[in-house]
């Protein structure tokens, strides 16, 4: 079961079992559904694993990882000002390190890809708009998700998805260079940054 409490004091949504009335066990975050209790609980000891620090990713600095939430939080507001009236999936990208993604989001993390080099974390609904505000430490925003958008996507209305991925390029001399970033995936009726 991953932290409930991070060490600044936020607390993770619970991951608790619940069973449907089909005696299915359905993880509260992804809503991936198990035969049995055995298996959530496995699910669950798995993504306890994505949120233990490696030894590999730079442990950063708590004035450093301050910073790096208010430059998240202006390129969010960039791309979604006050006013913003675009409906459905919206997407914010932004450049970023591994440490640098690990140390906003650890705690949060519920997928995780060595092979593909791509973290998720996955927020439903109205608490999702105040968990992604508690870890930003930006309470003076908010998003409104849309609740009846009709179109076929990855992810779930209402849901939040963070991801960290990293892109590789090559040029035509054969050179290759990589990058990570953020992306923010926001599924809205309108989004009002305050």
């Amino acid at each position: 079961m991953i932290q409930s409490e991070a060490s600044n004091g936020i607390v993770s949504p619970p991951i608790t079992p619940t069973a449907t009335c089909d005696s299915k066990f359905e993880c509260n975050v992804c809503r991936k559904v198990f035969k049995s209790k055995s298996g959530l609980t496995r699910h669950h000891n798995i993504v306890k694993k994505y949120n233990i620090s490696r030894s590999d990713l730079d442990i950063l600095p708590e004035n450093t990882t301050r910073q790096f939430k208010g430059i998240l939080v202006h390129y969010i507001h960039k791309k979604l000002p006050s006013g913003y009236k675009k409906l459905g999936k919206q997407t914010v990208s932004i450049p970023a390190t591994e440490s640098q993604f690990y140390a906003v989001f650890k705690d949060h993390i519920h997928y995780y890809s060595a092979r593909k080099n791509i973290y998720k974390c996955i927020f439903h609904g109205v608490s999702a708009n105040q968990i992604l505000a508690d870890i930003l430490e930006m309470q003076e925003w908010g998003l409104n998700f849309m609740s009846n958008v009709n179109c076929k996507s990855r992810y779930e209305r209402g849901q939040l998805v963070v991801e960290w991925k990293q892109q590789k390029n090559s040029d035509f001399n054969g050179n290759l260079t990589q990058a990570g970033h953020i992306y923010f995936h926001f599924f809205n009726s309108q989004a009002m940054i305050q």
